[in-house]
């Protein structure tokens, strides 16, 4: 069975800025108390979304998880 690339947000380097709800916003968001940032559940993360946010992320806390 094929894994799936999920992104990942190091929470303790993000700076909350919204640049990757504004790239992509159907694979981030913001948590339901507005804390930080979520990853949404999904069965496939389009790869071109996830590295346009991480390359305007200023923080550089985007990364596929391993």
């Amino acid at each position: 069975m094929k894994k799936i690339m999920r992104p990942t947000v190091d929470l303790g380097r993000c700076s909350k800025c919204g640049g990757c709800l504004e790239v992509a916003p159907e694979i981030f968001r913001f948590s339901e108390s507005g804390g930080y940032i979520e990853i949404c559940d999904l069965d496939y993360y389009d790869r071109d979304k996830v590295e346009e946010a991480m390359k305007l992320c200023p923080e550089d806390c985007i990364h596929w998880d391993d």
